[in-house]
């Protein structure tokens, strides 16, 4: 905050800055590197170890680098006690909160309601008694009335801050942003040709859930192949022994044969099914690089090559219109029910483990 007759360090300090530790605002200068790469937040009256050091490549969007410049602004002046008619209702203002006698901070705050007294004169001087009831607007009575005399209101400047600093840092962080945009922008339609051309190692899982117990992923492979005549890799996960079905994956390498997987599995006329009748259930859909493979079920693929057997005969496709597709939908729909049922116990477990934790 500025005062009357400020020493000469102190006509230095031309801007505010609205500090990100305690959100309070503080007279500061600004110092930049001469390239806007870097921009230096001096405090008054603190020593250098309290600098505040920002780089302009540091900031990740135009809506970060514009809550950054709404932090700076020029140097609010304190209301002198022959200027208090300026204060009135609903005006922003920047007042002082004292923590004890020797930490005195400012914040926004708007004038609630004015009580306008006559002033005193002594020895020549005035004195100002009027009461000024505001609302802090942040800081750690945000949303708080208080009753502040006129030396502990500031007024607000609002015109624009043209620090040269400051002006140089943003334009240099603006172009580091819009440049970073652009790079971004080519990586993705980079990896994309590479995807249409094979060049990235991405795989697309579909997972399956209420398969036989004793599927074996070479079962569901070449029934893929047969059904769409795409390539594809499977595993079927360990399941409990109090469970009657199982789950599993379906790993392709492109995402044209993920769609069409996809749409096979979803179609609305007909349903795959077991040997027994038990209907798959897709679970989900899920992309990721090479490794989400090696994570899912590497160990798997390798052990289910070696004691899998074939069978195409174990699952088939019954079509809308059957009495198999009928059951089918039935079981389906059943299953799917207890899916449901099972995620509310996983949030009721969840929720109670939480109880017993923080009692």
């Amino acid at each position: 905050m500025s005062e009357p007759g400020q020493s000469p360090a102190l006509t230095e300090y031309k801007t505010e800055f609205r500090s990100y530790p305690d959100d309070a605002w503080y007279s500061v200068r600004l110092v930049g590197d001469g390239e806007g790469e870097k921009l230096t937040v001096k405090y008054y009256n603190f020593s250098d170890h309290h600098d505040n050091v920002f780089e302009a490549k540091t900031f990740k969007s135009l809506q970060d680098l514009a809550d950054f410049m709404r932090r700076f602004r020029n140097l609010s002046a304190q209301v002198q006690d022959s200027e208090c008619s300026k204060v009135v209702e609903g005006k922003l203002v920047c007042a002082s909160h004292s923590f004890d006698d020797n930490d005195n901070r400012f914040y926004d705050a708007i004038i609630e309601a004015v009580k306008y007294n006559e002033h005193s004169f002594t020895n020549g001087e005035e004195e100002c008694r009027c009461k000024f009831l505001i609302c802090w607007q942040h800081g750690p009575n945000r949303g708080n009335l208080e009753q502040k005399n006129v030396e502990n209101i500031c007024i607000v400047d609002c015109s624009e801050n043209v620090d040269p600093a400051l002006s140089s840092f943003l334009k240099r962080a603006t172009e580091e942003i819009q440049a970073a945009s652009r790079r971004i922008s080519n990586l993705t339609d980079r990896i994309k040709q590479d995807e249409d051309v094979g060049g990235v190692n991405r795989h697309y899982i579909v997972l399956i859930d209420n398969l036989e117990k004793e599927l074996s992923s070479s079962t569901i492979v070449e029934f893929v192949r047969r059904e769409i005549s795409i390539a594809s890799e499977a595993c079927v996960f360990p399941s409990l022994s109090t469970e009657s079905y199982t789950r599993g994956a379906i790993l392709l390498k492109s995402e044209k044969d993920s769609q069409l997987l996809y749409g096979f599995l979803d179609n609305p006329n007909h349903i795959i099914v077991s040997s027994n009748g038990k209907p798959w259930v897709i679970m989900e859909k899920i992309s990721g690089p090479e490794t989400i493979r090696t994570s899912l079920c590497t160990s798997l693929l390798k052990s289910q090559v070696s004691f899998s057997y074939l069978n195409t005969d174990e699952l088939k496709v019954v079509h809308s219109g059957s009495e198999e597709f009928r059951t089918a939908k039935g079981l389906k729909d059943l299953f799917m029910e207890f899916a449901e049922h099972q995620k509310l116990l996983h949030v009721r477990l969840v929720t109670e483990e939480r109880k017993i934790l923080q009692s």
